[in-house]
């Protein structure tokens, strides 16, 4: 199993993830008219990995998002809980195939079993 990855970069990662865009490639344009419901459906996702720590914001040098590397999934795609400010607060584009899954689920994220061995060696390679 492989779970897709929405608005994570190597940054994050500091040199763990060389094969995710750098944030600084990260296309930019205009803002899907629905963003905020997407937003609304990966806020509602499943916590898969709750971190107490912080990040920091790789858009304001010297700031830093609290719970940062947690993570959060829908079964198929896998995003971090920094990776929700950033997309509420820049103009980033989304993956089209994440974007037409979010709307062909009527931005109602499913249930999936976490306990799944495969699911759990997905996720973990994003900690």
């Amino acid at each position: 199993m492989e779970l897709k990855p929405v608005a994570m970069y190597r940054e994050m990662y500091e040199g763990a993830h060389d094969e995710l865009p750098s944030v600084h490639d990260a296309p930019t344009g205009t803002v899907e008219a629905d963003r905020e419901r997407i937003l609304d459906y990966m806020r509602k996702a499943r916590a898969i990995f709750d971190v107490m720590g912080e990040a920091p914001d790789l858009f304001t040098p010297g700031d830093d998002i609290e719970g940062g590397p947690s993570l959060y999934s829908d079964g198929v795609w896998i995003w971090r809980e920094d990776s929700l400010k950033y997309l509420a607060d820049q103009p980033l584009v989304l993956p089209p195939g994440f974007v037409d899954h979010v709307r062909a689920l009527d931005y109602t994220p499913q249930n999936f079993d976490t306990r799944d061995p495969d699911f759990d060696a997905a996720f973990l390679s994003y900690f």
